[in-house]
C-alpha cells in the first residue's frame, strides 16, 4: 500500500527502505499525484479554501493556482461565494470573503476572511474610488469616480476574484459624476444610469455594457426625467430606475417616478408617478436592497426586513422572523444581498460609521436568512447570526457586499 507522510504540513515522499522480514515493497511510498490532489481539492467548497491554504505550502499554492478554477469548471463545479468591501476614511478598498471557521467568535461557523488584491499598474490603489461595484460571474467590475467634485470619470476596472487582481476595461463613453449599475443575466449586460451636472443641471444618461464582448452600446440620453441621481432596482425580474426628490416636511429623501426600462428599445418608460415607495420610505441607497427569485427585498428605516408586492404595489414585512430590528438610517448600516438558491445574507454594524476615533472599534454581524413563498407571504427563516469580523475601526465606510460564482 502507499501512503502519504506529511512533514510541517507539507506533503512529502519517504525513502524507500530495505526490506525486512516484517515490511515489504508494498509500504513504499510515493507523492500523491498532483493532477489527483487537483481533482480533490477541486471538490471542495471555496469557503474552506482559506483554513486549506493554512495547512501546507502546497495547498496555499493549488488554492490561487488557475488550475483550480479551470478544475472546478470542467467538473461542472460553481458555489455562490461572497465578497465584502470597506474603507476606512480615504484609504484604500479592503476585500474580505465569507469563509469556513471554527473559532468560538465566528458567526454560524464563518467569518469575514482578508483577501490580499493585486491593484492595477496603472492605478494609485490608494486614491482609485469607486461609485458601483457589480458582480458577474467570477469577476467584480468598478466602475470609478473622481475623488474631486469638479471632474467627472468614465474609468472601469475588473477584480478577477479567482487570482484577486485588478484589469483595465473599455471606459465608458460618457463621462459621469454619479451612477447607479446592475447586471442584467438575459442581456448579458451591465446598465449604467447616471449623470453630470453642466450648467446648473443634472444631465441623465443611460449606458450598457456587454460583458461577453466587452463593448458599449451607444449611450441614450432620454428617458429617465429626473432632478437628481436615481437607484436601479430588480422589481418583478425587471430592471427599473427610482428618482428621489427631497421631503422638507420630514427631513428625508422620499421616491418620486419609477421608469422600467425597455432593453429593445434601449429607453426608459415612465411606469409609476408618486410611488408607494415614497410612503413607506424603505429604499435609501440600492445596496440596502437586493433582489431574489424575482422578489425585491429591503430594509425599513425603522430597520425591519421588507419585500415589495408587485401585486399590490406596497411593501410588506417579511413574515416569520424574531423581534429583530437592524439598524436604522443611512444605507451604509446595512447591505442585504442573494446567497445561492432562496436565501438572503443580512449584514449589519450599528456604529461603524458614526465613530470619530479612529481607536474605537466595533464588529459586523452577518445573518443568513432562507426564504420561502407561502400563502401570498414571504417568509424568512433565520438559519444563523453571529459577529463575522471584530475590531473593525469606527469610521470605516461599508462599501458593498456583492455574491460571486466561483
Amino acid at each position: 500500500m502507499k501512503r502519504l507522510m506529511m512533514i510541517k504540513g507539507d506533503f512529502v515522499s519517504r525513502k524507500k527502505k530495505k526490506p525486512t522480514p516484517n515490511t515489504s515493497n508494498d509500504d513504499d511510498d510515493a507523492i500523491l499525484p498532483y493532477d489527483l490532489l487537483l481533482i480533490i481539492v477541486a471538490r471542495v467548497p471555496v469557503s474552506y479554501y482559506r483554513t486549506l491554504s493554512l495547512v501546507s505550502k502546497t495547498f496555499r499554492s493549488m488554492v490561487a493556482s488557475p488550475e483550480l478554477y479551470k478544475t472546478r469548471s470542467l467538473l461542472g463545479i460553481t458555489e455562490s461565494c461572497l465578497y465584502v468591501c470597506l474603507r476606512s476614511g480615504f484609504g484604500s478598498y479592503k476585500w474580505y470573503t465569507l469563509s469556513s471557521s471554527k473559532t468560538k467568535r465566528s458567526g454560524g461557523g464563518y467569518v469575514l476572511a482578508r483577501v490580499p488584491v493585486v491593484p492595477d499598474d496603472d492605478d494609485d490603489d490608494f486614491y482609485v474610488c469607486y461609485s458601483e461595484l457589480v458582480a458577474v460571474g467570477s469577476d467584480i467590475y468598478g466602475f470609478k469616480k473622481s475623488n474631486t467634485e469638479q471632474t467627472s470619470s468614465s474609468g472601469v476596472s475588473i477584480l478577477d476574484c479567482k487570482s484577486h487582481t485588478w484589469r483595465k476595461a473599455p471606459p465608458m463613453p460618457v463621462e459621469l459624476d454619479k451612477l447607479s449599475a446592475r447586471f442584467v443575466g438575459e442581456d448579458g449586460k451591465i446598465y449604467v444610469l447616471g449623470g453630470r451636472y453642466r450648467e446648473d443641471s443634472f444631465k441623465m444618461s443611460s449606458q450598457g455594457f456587454d460583458t461577453n464582448t466587452q463593448t458599449w452600446d451607444l449611450p441614450c440620453h432620454r428617458g429617465v426625467d429626473c432632478c437628481g441621481m436615481p437607484c436601479i432596482v430588480d422589481i418583478d425580474g425587471k430592471l427599473h430606475a427610482v428618482t428621489r426628490i427631497y421631503d422638507g416636511n420630514h427631513a428625508v429623501t422620499v421616491f418620486d417616478k419609477v421608469f422600467a426600462f425597455n432593453s429593445k428599445q434601449g429607453r426608459w418608460d415612465l411606469v409609476e408617478r408618486y410611488s408607494r415607495m415614497m410612503t413607506d420610505h424603505v429604499m435609501r441607497r440600492s445596496e440596502t436592497c437586493c433582489e431574489i427569485d424575482n422578489v425585491l427585498y429591503s430594509v425599513s428605516y425603522d430597520g425591519a426586513l421588507r419585500w415589495y408586492d408587485t401585486d399590490k404595489k406596497r411593501w410588506r414585512d417579511l413574515m416569520g422572523l424574531p423581534e429583530v430590528s437592524y439598524p436604522s438610517g443611512y444605507g451604509s448600516y446595512v447591505k442585504l444581498t442573494g446567497y445561492g438558491g432562496g436565501k438572503m445574507m443580512v449584514f449589519s454594524n450599528r456604529n461603524l460609521s458614526s465613530g470619530r476615533l479612529l481607536s474605537q472599534r466595533d464588529d459586523i454581524f452577518c445573518a443568513e436568512i432562507a426564504l420561502e413563498r407561502r400563502d401570498g407571504d414571504c417568509w424568512g427563516k433565520v438559519e444563523w447570526f453571529g459577529s463575522v469580523l471584530s475590531a473593525v475601526p469606527k469610521g470605516t465606510e461599508f462599501v458593498k457586499v456583492v455574491s460571486v460564482t466561483l
